[in-house]
């Protein structure tokens, strides 16, 4: 079966150019609380796309390619996943598609799937771990950077000495182009499901009481 190496191949380089740039501009903190942290870690990684003479969008909207399904939770019924989520990161190229970057502490999260979604759309998928042991599988696509940090007791602070260029950058296999086609399809198919349920009466759709 023939792969698609371009999306996966340009993950890998984003990633390696990112490690490149937080090196020489020895990146590191000390006693930060694990929000201050993501938050610096954003914005090192937002300094490396104006520097690469691109736009960064913060909390940028994004869709899951798969519809979510109504679920009842007592008396609230609710779409999940929901139809929409946000991405930490997308960062606007004049040339190539943008890229999705997800930024976290541990594996705990949505951003696996919201970066399997972005791979397969063409998009190259960044996903920056920080702190924590890596569990997590990475989808087709999708690029991971580690910047190992250390914490400290009551109260939890983290620090992380300057990243080099041994820190570690993972890769999942690349985007078959019979992968790609399938998830255009089904992205289709959400979008067509979504104006469905945006048209349902109000009665009919997702309920608090």
């Amino acid at each position: 079966m023939a792969l698609e190496l371009t999306a996966a191949g340009e993950s890998e380089i984003l990633a390696a150019a990112l490690r490149a740039y937080l090196s020489e501009t020895r990146f590191a903190f000390t006693g930060l609380t694990g929000k201050e942290a993501t938050l610096c870690i954003t914005r090192a990684v937002a300094e490396w796309a104006k520097a690469s003479g691109w736009r960064s969008r913060w909390e940028a909207p994004m869709r899951y390619i798969d519809p979510p399904r109504q679920m009842n939770g007592g008396c609230r019924i609710y779409w999940s996943p929901p139809w929409s989520a946000y991405l930490d990161l997308r960062l606007v190229r004049k040339e190539g598609p943008p890229v999705a970057v997800e930024i976290d502490r541990e594996d705990d999260s949505t951003a696996v799937d919201k970066l399997r979604d972005e791979a397969l759309r063409g998009r190259p998928a960044l996903w920056i771990r920080w702190h924590g042991a890596l569990r997590a599988e990475l989808p087709a696509g999708v690029a991971r950077l580690h910047l190992p940090t250390r914490s400290s007791r009551s109260p939890v602070r983290y620090s992380l000495t300057p990243v080099t260029s041994a820190a570690a950058i993972a890769l999942g296999k690349a985007v078959t182009p019979e992968a790609r086609a399938d998830a255009l399809h089904r992205d289709q198919q959400r979008i067509a499901e979504e104006k469905h349920a945006a048209a349902l009466p109000r009665g009919l759709g997702p309920i608090r009481c």
